[in-house]
């Protein structure tokens, strides 16, 4: 039998995130058994981990799980390839500066749930409505971003290089871009997870096809265990989308602090 030093040990080395993942699944089984959940139409974690054995058992799972990602990768391409360009842009020129940013913060602002209706009418519960939503979710706010970092960059580094007679696309090259990369790094990063978001809010209230649909159709016919674990997918899917840009971004940008 093992002592108890050895089994405080043993916890010691579970990953905290182990220990607490399981603390709350312990919890979650607990309160829908015998707890106050008991009596609520919440699903316990064995009810939930078996519709989620069904659903990963089922090809149509995988189809709209790839669905979801393609809208939100493309989406998430089609952005940053409209905004950061349009941010570097807007961020060497101060008149383009001012008279761009106000209404860049007016449209970043708006919530891709409020021009649903109107995107629908036009694109219908598509997967080209879902991309749209995620572009005009990311782009405004990543080429203020971007235009952030341009302008940030060390005005006298700027002097110094000018004064040894270096061109506006030296400064761009060794100053202002350098500058701009922690910026557009965290844009990024947040625009990663948004888009994910976006691409399920799309298909759950939009009807775009993936698992944002799924869930609603779920929930309209009260599968409560296969709305959880669609849930719970999405949230592993969200975990290691962050996990890879974070990834990512310190070995493209060593210079920036994690």
């Amino acid at each position: 039998m093992l002592s108890n030093g050895s089994r405080a040990s043993r916890v010691r080395r579970l990953p905290p995130a182990a220990i607490s993942v399981v603390l709350a699944l312990a919890l979650w089984q607990l309160a829908t058994s015998v707890g106050p959940l008991a009596d609520l139409s919440i699903p316990s974690v064995v009810e939930t981990g078996q519709a989620l054995i069904a659903e990963l058992s089922s090809s149509e799972f995988y189809v709209r799980l790839w669905e979801t990602i393609q809208m939100a990768v493309v989406g998430f391409v089609v952005a940053m390839a409209l905004a950061i360009p349009a941010g570097i842009l807007i961020g060497l020129s101060r008149f383009a500066w001012r008279s761009t940013k106000f209404t860049f913060d007016f449209f970043k602002v708006i919530p891709p749930i409020v021009i649903i209706p109107i995107v629908i009418l036009v694109l219908g519960p598509t997967m080209q409505m879902g991309i749209f939503l995620v572009v005009f979710t990311l782009v405004f706010a990543m080429a203020i971003q971007t235009g952030l970092g341009v302008r940030d960059a060390d005005a006298v580094l700027l002097e110094t290089m000018r004064c040894y007679g270096l061109g506006t696309w030296s400064q761009i090259r060794y100053a202002r871009l350098p500058s701009a990369a922690p910026y557009i790094a965290v844009g990024v990063r947040l625009s990663a997870s948004a888009a994910l978001v976006v691409a399920i809010v799309a298909g759950l209230i939009g009807g775009a096809p993936g698992l944002g649909k799924t869930i609603l159709l779920a929930q309209a016919s009260g599968d409560d265990p296969r709305t959880f674990a669609t849930v719970f997918v999405l949230g592993v899917l969200g975990i290691l989308v962050s996990r890879a840009v974070t990834w990512l971004q310190r070995r493209s940008i060593f210079w920036m602090p994690s």
